[in-house]
């Protein structure tokens, strides 16, 4: 068995960062990232949570009802009269993944590391993850919050995590790019570290001095101050 397990976050960590992603969606709409961002900060205050991107992966809404949300605040906001209807589809349209840090997932894991992803996914979108990839032959487990009824930062999904690895808290590491979640993983006992973007780097030192150290927590690295590439309403 594995002494350290590796999870890691999918939106933003394995693909870019969430904000080239809401550039990219954005192009050719009425709307700009920044635009967007304040209606789905305006949904996260109305419903009480911590993100835009919340309201939808916790089941709060539904997409239709999410993005029809998201219609009327760009409306008495901005005047700006947007059809969402496509959102999901569109949104899952950009398949880029983080090639360095695939790979480097891809190297602990065939020298017998255990190596997970967590996501916070919404149920309406668990069709786009399946279609996105082959997950099964880079993952020991896949625990995504749509069928699990919790989701990042709360305690329950890292104790999931644990019953899957086999591993206790200490052994394990989430690498994601919201500073909530890396918070949440450090409150449960994990090793938390900030990934993705200009981070990836970083993360992969850490990592491999944990391996190294057989474990032993990493003193926080300078990138653990701030997820730098996030952006409002992400998700992963």
């Amino acid at each position: 068995m594995s002494r350290h397990a590796i999870w890691t976050d999918f939106r933003g960590v394995l693909t870019p960062p969430l904000r080239d992603g809401l550039h990219a969606y954005c192009e050719g709409k009425p709307f700009t990232p920044e635009q967007l961002g304040q209606c789905l900060r305006a949904l996260a205050d109305r419903h009480g949570c911590p993100d835009g991107m919340a309201v939808l992966d916790s089941g709060i809404l539904d997409e239709r009802q999410w993005a029809g949300e998201i219609e009327r605040e760009l409306a008495a906001r901005f005047g700006i009269e947007a059809d969402l209807a496509n959102l999901g589809a569109e949104w899952w349209s950009d398949r880029r993944i983080d090639a360095e840090w695939v790979a480097a997932l891809r190297g602990w894991r065939e020298a017998g590391v255990f190596v997970g992803m967590i996501s916070n996914l919404p149920a309406d979108w668990r069709d786009h993850f399946g279609d996105f990839q082959a997950w099964a032959g880079m993952f020991d487990e896949v625990l995504l919050s749509c069928d699990l009824g919790t989701r990042k930062p709360e305690a329950a999904m890292f104790r999931l995590a644990e019953a899957r690895s086999g591993l206790p808290p200490e052994a394990n590491v989430l690498v994601d790019d919201l500073d909530d979640n890396v918070a949440g993983a450090r409150r449960a006992g994990w090793t938390g570290v900030v990934g993705g973007g200009r981070s990836t780097r970083a993360a992969i030192t850490r990592i491999e001095a944990f391996l190294q150290d057989g474990g032993t927590r990493a003193a926080a690295g300078p990138n653990d101050t701030a997820a730098a590439d996030t952006h409002e309403g992400a998700t992963g």
